[in-house]
């Protein structure tokens, strides 16, 4: 730019001298040397010199040339004063005559009373012509600098220059066109007035030239400062800043820095599109004219779009810096700039929205909110690195699909790291919160209700994506960890979430507690979707009465809170399924069962213990009798390798081998039937044994007391508890009484309370006793 100020001053220097050395001719003959004859004096003429007119002027010193001024033909008018010169070529010799400014204009007049100079046609200017090249011949002056107007006023007493007329550059850095130039050397203002459009090439190779356009340009020589309005337009490469105004700074003559006020701009490279606007926006470029840094101001925004997503960030502030590639390329340094980070200050908004692609399924739009937002670019600029939040952020994850969640997470700092293709690789957050709504197809319960949404908290989160999606993949939260769901809460010191299973894992101090009961372990694994859920190692479980639940559905007391522990723990269909496996021990009040696994069945109302069972059930019974001399509760003890209860028929069915001890008594089987009392009409539950029937090798033992036993022997027995009533039937009942000796028959009725014992011999046969001598 500075260059094609200097080509319009040159300009109107020689057009003044022009006018100074033909006014010389006119007014001081002795001292000037011409080649032409004298000039015929013609009426209303001092002067004419029609055809081969030639004046030139050397150094009195040096006598070096100076001056050389041809036309083809020359007229001076007295009155009024005027000077015509026609098809005029001047060339005006530097100091040492090295090289010379060489100027055409087909006709031009001055106005001797008003000091002005007219050029109606065609001005050609050639800058620094070497002595010993002929501006005339193109060739010779392909390279060198260049300028074409017409229609140019000067001004002999101020030496400003001006014309409305089109002009168009040509120098060695560039080149361009105006509609309108001005130039004023007292002030070292040139003013391009209109339809501006340059081409500034600087340092570098012709690609990386400066495209400047404008309706107005006033460049200040003096204060190295070009002023653009009221629009203007740059673009270098695939860079482009279009504004209201600008002013351009130059540093020695090179592009150094852009101001401009409401300015929109982009930079396009490959696939690669960026675009950032502001009220104010600053570019800065080094010396090379390569562009470094970018700042705006005032509703600032930066869009990036690239092949999988576009992300834009907005705030109060916005600061672009590129990173400067210089090379050495045939002898010349040459600069590539590329974008490498974004700062966003004040208000900041980062949002990343998925731009649809085949066979890829729409990802979540992303959306970080916070004062401070950092964007950083790979080395090459091609593709995003990382997003920073310094400071307390929000990021949210707004669903593309019905089937997607929306969640939101606030941090007091987070970090998005990318991997290939500009596609996230994992995030990073510190002091997490997090909240997530379920799909809109998963928002409506079975109840009528709306879904809770999930809650969590943490110390730490990192996510992990699935290559090339930008979808989730796993969700792993650190120290301290809290989740709440409606009613079910959880903790733990570590969770993981797999995002495609929707499920969470609790690791170290699990806990996990909803309406219906809670579970303490080692790890807990919970599906989001079903709820159902696993516990592994050191299990310690509640479960609270179902208040939906039918009367009676325990085999323990559904009327309180049961409890469980066990190495291993499954929840499912709703919690209504619960299965636990490995030294399982489960209570309720007073009564427990003790198994190697142990499946409880809520909706079929079933409960199954496989392994090593053992049940304690105690009596539920205001009645005295029930209880023992010492007023203590009554227990019935099972032991079994399996256990089924139907509560429906509230029937025990204990098989593999079987031992019933209640009281003083003792029952051995293979298989036992216990039916436990019914249901109160008031819902609660008693335990309480109501009968048993045992079948298959059946032994009974009674501790009389004072040392004295009795022991019975049949394929079948049947005991009722509220009558103290034992039968036994089936192969051949016997009873051995350590007092009173042996008695068999048919069946075998024995009561304890009043000691009596009833038997029945096989059809009309007497029973059979043996009477103990004493």
């Amino acid at each position: 730019m500075r260059r094609i100020s200097v080509l319009l001053a040159f300009a109107a220097i020689l057009l003044s001298a022009i006018v100074g050395y033909t006014y010389k001719l006119r007014t001081d003959k002795v001292k000037a040397r011409r080649s032409d004859p004298a000039p015929q004096i013609q009426a209303g003429y001092d002067s004419v010199a029609k055809s081969g007119w030639e004046w030139k002027e050397d150094d009195p010193v040096t006598n070096k040339p100076v001056v050389r001024v041809t036309a083809k033909s020359f007229q001076a008018a007295h009155n009024p004063s005027t000077f015509e010169l026609h098809d005029l070529a001047l060339r005006l010799y530097d100091k040492r005559a090295g090289s010379y400014t060489y100027v055409r204009s087909g006709t031009a007049t001055l106005d001797e009373a008003t000091g002005l100079m007219k050029s109606q046609g065609p001005v050609s200017i050639v800058m620094n012509v070497p002595a010993d090249k002929d501006a005339g011949k193109p060739e010779q002056v392909a390279k060198l600098v260049q300028v074409e107007t017409a229609g140019v006023t000067y001004e002999t007493k101020t030496g400003k220059a001006d014309t409305d007329q089109p002009a168009s550059f040509k120098f060695s850095q560039g080149g361009g066109q105006a509609i309108g130039v001005a130039y004023d050397p007292t002030l070292g203002e040139l003013h391009l007035k209109s339809k501006i459009s340059l081409d500034w090439l600087g340092n570098g190779p012709p690609e990386n030239k400066m495209h400047i356009e404008a309706g107005d340009l006033v460049y200040k020589e003096r204060e190295q400062k070009i002023y653009l309005s009221p629009w203007s337009k740059m673009q270098r490469r695939g860079t482009t800043i279009e504004a209201r105004s600008s002013l351009v700074t130059l540093q020695d003559g090179e592009l150094h820095q852009i101001d401009s006020d409401h300015a929109v701009g982009s930079d396009v490279r490959e696939e690669k599109r960026t675009q950032y606007a502001a009220d104010k926006m600053t570019a800065l470029f080094d010396e090379w004219g390569a562009l470094v840094n970018i700042v705006g101001q005032g509703n600032a925004k930066v869009l990036t779009a690239e092949p999988g997503s576009r992300t834009t960030m907005t705030g109060n502030r916005a600061d672009l810096r590129f990173a400067v590639d210089t090379q050495e390329i045939n002898g010349k340094q040459q600069s590539e700039s590329y974008l490498h980070m974004v700062l966003a200050d004040g208000h900041a908004v980062a949002e990343s929205a998925p731009v649809p692609q085949p066979g890829v399924a729409l990802a979540d739009t992303r959306i970080l909110r916070s004062e401070h937002i950092v964007l950083r670019m790979k080395p090459d600029g091609k593709d995003v690195q990382e997003i920073e939040a310094p400071s307390q952020a929000q990021l949210e994850f707004k669903p593309n699909r019905p089937d997607q969640a929306h969640r939101i997470l606030d941090a007091s700092h987070l970090r998005i790291l990318y991997g290939e293709g500009s596609y996230i690789g994992s995030f990073l957050a510190w002091n997490v919160s997090t909240r997530t709504d379920k799909p809109p197809s998963q928002q409506k319960l079975k109840d009528g209700k709306t879904a809770a949404p999930a809650l969590t908290w943490s110390d730490q989160l990192a996510a992990k994506f699935a290559p090339e999606s930008n979808q989730v993949a796993t969700i792993e939260q650190t120290g301290n960890f809290r989740y709440q769901e409606g009613a079910r809460k959880a903790s733990a010191s570590r969770a993981v979430l797999d995002q495609a299973a929707n499920r969470i894992t609790l690791i170290e101090h699990a806990r996990v507690s909803d309406d219906t009961g809670s579970a303490v372990a080692d790890k807990i694994v919970m599906n989001q979707q079903s709820g159902d859920m696993d516990a592994m190692g050191h299990v310690v479980s509640t479960h609270a009465p179902d208040k939906n639940q039918k009367p009676g559905t325990s085999i323990l007391d559904s009327s309180k809170t049961m409890q469980a522990k066990a190495d291993q723990m499954q929840t499912r269909e709703d919690n209504s399924s619960i299965f636990y496996e490995g030294h399982v021990v489960m209570w309720q009040g007073a009564n427990r069962i003790a198994a190697d696994a142990l499946n409880i069945d809520r909706d079929a109302q079933v409960l199954h213990a496989s392994g090593n069972v053992v049940s304690e059930l105690v009596d539920k019974s205001n009645d005295d009798s029930r209880q023992t001399p010492a007023g203590a509760a009554v227990f019935t003890v099972v032991r079994a390798p399996d256990l089924i209860y139907r509560d429906d028929t509230r029937l025990a069915d204990y098989t593999g081998g079987v031992k019933l001890t209640r009281d003083k008594m003792t029952v051995t089987s293979k298989e036992l039937k216990a039916y436990l009392s019914p249901k109160s009409p008031n819902g609660g539950d008693d335990s309480s044994l109501d009968h048993a029937f045992a079948d298959g090798d059946v032994v009974v033992s009674d501790a009389v007391g004072r040392g004295r036993t009795r022991t019975g022997t049949a394929q079948h027995c049947e005991y009722y508890t509220k009558l103290d009533k034992v039968v036994l039937n089936g192969g051949s009942p016997r009873m051995m009484d350590s007092y009173k000796g042996v008695t068999k028959g048919r069946q075998l009725t024995y009561f304890s309370d009043d000691d009596r014992l009833i038997v029945e011999g096989e059809n009309k046969d007497l029973a059979y006793t043996q009477m103990k001598k004493k």
